[in-house]
């Protein structure tokens, strides 16, 4: 399987290329920082949801998205999986299967939180990141007037995250073909743990080599774009998203309303 970063390709048609690409930069910041604050899981799992819609109306590819994310799930998981066992006081379930386990509300709640706040974070991120071709995303730092420097290194790391990860990929598939018996997924994993070191070592070598190269072709570290204006419309849209937030946050009572939507459509 091909690695690529989450970035679109300049041919793909989606309905949000005609807005700026800095605002669609902000845009899941916007959205993740409220539900990274405020402790409400309606909040979380309406956030979302509308960037689920947005995904569908636009036409990004929400398998795609997902399918990126299935290596840092059981890492979410990992990490939360143990929190209902030791926190909190009031019992929700209790189980006897040789060993006594006991699993409680509270840590129950704040697991769910968490790995909510991770993966929706990770979803929208993703999505807004999806809609964005890698020139957009470069164009849209240097406009939050980001230190050349400091992007000139990121396009470097940028280039060789899916070099280091393809040749990962070979080096385990050389290995597996040598005999090499690889069965489950976390011993795939170790493996690849130790490629990567080996790895990362090499392609800084070979990055060091590609920026003395650029600066004998007369990089200087400045990286210019061709001029594109943020439009009214942008800044519309990135006013409602944040007028969006403060409702949902101050006004209605979400709790409220997924009950009474619950109320519609179950007996």
């Amino acid at each position: 399987m091909k690695t690529t970063l989450p970035f679109r390709h300049e041919d793909e048609n989606i309905y949000l290329k005609k807005i700026h690409p800095l605002i669609r930069f902000i845009l899941p910041f916007i959205l993740v920082l409220p539900f990274l604050i405020v402790e409400d899981l309606y909040l979380i799992i309406t956030v979302i949801l509308i960037t689920l819609i947005i995904d569908l109306l636009c036409r990004l590819n929400i398998l795609k998205i997902l399918s990126r994310l299935k290596l840092v799930i059981p890492f979410v998981l990992l990490m939360t999986i143990f929190i209902p066992l030791y926190v909190g006081e009031t019992v929700l379930f209790n189980f006897n299967i040789g060993i006594h386990i006991i699993i409680y509300r509270e840590g129950f709640y704040l697991a769910s939180l968490i790995f909510l706040r991770v993966f929706g974070a990770l979803i929208i991120f993703m999505s807004f990141f999806s809609s964005l071709t890698y020139s957009e995303f470069i164009h849209a730092l240097t406009k939050l007037r980001i230190p050349s420097f400091l992007i000139g290194s990121l396009i470097i790391m940028l280039h060789y995250i899916p070099v280091l990860a393809s040749s990962n990929i070979k080096i385990v598939e050389s290995q597996e073909m040598r005999g090499k018996k690889i069965t489950s997924y976390w011993q795939k994993l170790k493996t690849h743990g130790y490629i990567m070191g080996k790895s990362i070592i090499m392609n800084m070598e070979r990055s060091e080599k590609l920026y003395e190269s650029l600066k004998m072709r007369g990089f200087s570290g400045k990286i210019t774009f061709a001029p594109r204006k943020i439009k009214i419309a942008d800044i519309g849209l990135l006013v409602s998203f944040v007028l969006m937030q403060i409702y949902f946050i101050l006004i209605i009572n979400l709790e409220l309303f997924y009950q009474w939507v619950f109320t519609l459509f179950l007996p």
